[in-house]
């Protein structure tokens, strides 16, 4: 990569590490909040909701003005609205001021992910590796962040540890707004130049949509759907399913492990990292339609070998666990090339929004799913749906891909 789209990488990722920093910071916060403002897990869990749900579907409109506007000045109000949220968060009297922070996050959090990917694959000669290295950042964010605030609470209040992340997020949103980045001419496909300050219409907007679906982008949607559904019916409850496995170990296994679940869970989406890396070398090598394939059956299998276990301990579940953060994160790079190549440039900001929709929108049915499935039966019978989502996953790219080879 030259300078130029080593610059803009940084950018992304530096954003996007902070996006599930704060993401996956909220459920550390919960028990505290709940003391705090005197509520039950009913009340809170409607007030984290509301920002996760405009978190997702609050991707969409930001991928339209994605289309219209600088996506680095899109990206430094992303991540300046997120502190904003938080010194609201960090000085809340009361759960009516929380739920006015965390809408505020919420909000502010669904701009990144259309402008983030969107100036990407704009910019970034090699996009397979934009891709991974924006990937990483993300992967680092979701685990070091949850990991280092969790160290902060065993000392510090949560409201200092609260205003403390906003520090982060000045720091980011100010190097995103001076860093020089040169607009790339690059467009392979064929679109329209981007950043192009035009007056938005519904009746442009179902123009773009619908250009944009007629491109086979129906069925890429589908796909992100059952990766969103994926990534949330397993993450969400991973820990718990340590837990459970660490009771049925040795006293001293037990003692080793108890209360430390929520640590190896940020451990092992560290192995992510690799997973990144690895799924954006396949981006610059192999078409990415073709990766998924491979991806999802592995992600199958994976799941298949978790419900097969019949005396779950903690060492199966790492082995296994292990291999699952390569596949499920190495997935992400892949998808988000299969996204930009089904989508013309004008339209890219616009495909990113309905992607992120599906993936955090829609695909946060599958946290319900799976706690469903977990009340009424158990991890191994969780583990037998998600491999059958992944199989419909495979057997979807696997059409896409023999329609665009012609087969």
């Amino acid at each position: 990569m030259n300078s130029n789209d080593r610059r803009t990488v940084a950018v992304a990722s530096f954003a996007h590490g902070l996006v599930h920093t704060y993401e996956l910071t909220i459920p550390l916060l919960i028990p505290i909040w709940m003391m705090t403002f005197a509520v039950d897990t009913a009340v809170i869990g409607f007030v984290v909701t509301v920002g996760y749900v405009l978190f997702g579907i609050g991707a969409l409109p930001s991928g339209i003005l994605a289309d219209r506007y600088d996506t680095r000045k899109l990206i430094a109000i992303s991540v300046l609205g997120m502190g904003v949220g938080f010194v609201v968060v960090s000085l809340a009297p009361n759960i009516f001021a929380l739920t006015a922070g965390l809408i505020i996050w919420g909000g502010a959090a669904s701009i990144y992910h259309p402008t983030g990917l969107s100036l990407i694959s704009r910019t970034v000669s090699e996009r397979g590796r934009g891709f991974a290295f924006h990937g990483v950042a993300g992967n680092l964010g979701t685990a070091v962040g949850p990991l280092a605030v969790s160290v902060l609470l065993l000392e510090l209040s949560w409201r200092y540890v609260a205003s403390l992340l906003v520090i982060p997020a000045v720091l980011v949103g100010i190097f995103t707004l001076l860093v020089p980045i040169e607009k790339s001419s690059r467009d392979s496909d064929g679109g329209v130049a981007v950043d192009s300050q035009e007056s938005f219409s519904i009746t442009e907007f179902g123009a773009s949509s619908k250009r944009l679906f007629a491109r086979g982008f129906a069925v890429i949607f589908l796909l992100v759907v059952l990766e969103g559904l994926f990534y949330r019916g397993v993450l969400t409850f991973l820990p718990d399913v340590f837990d459970t496995a660490v009771t049925s170990e040795t006293a001293i296994t037990t003692d080793l492990f108890r209360g430390s679940s929520q640590y190896l869970y940020s451990g092992l989406l560290l192995v992510g990292v690799f997973g990144q890396y690895v799924g954006g070398w396949l981006v610059d090598r192999v078409s990415p339609v073709r990766g998924l394939v491979f991806v999802f059956l592995g992600l199958a299998g994976i799941s298949t070998m978790f419900a097969a276990i019949t005396q779950p301990s903690v060492w199966n579940l790492i082995l296994l666990s292990i291999l699952l953060g390569v596949f499920l994160f190495g997935e992400q790079p892949l998808m988000q090339a299969t996204v930009a190549d089904y989508s013309s440039s004008d339209t890219r900001g616009l495909s990113y929004g309905y992607t992120y929709v599906g993936v955090f929108g829609v695909g946060a049915l599958g946290a319900t799913i799976a706690g469903y499935i977990l009340t009424k039966a158990s991890f191994s019978w969780l583990f037998v749906v998600l491999a059958v989502l992944a199989v419909v996953a495979a057997i979807v790219s696997e059409r896409l891909r023999r329609v665009d080879t012609g087969m």
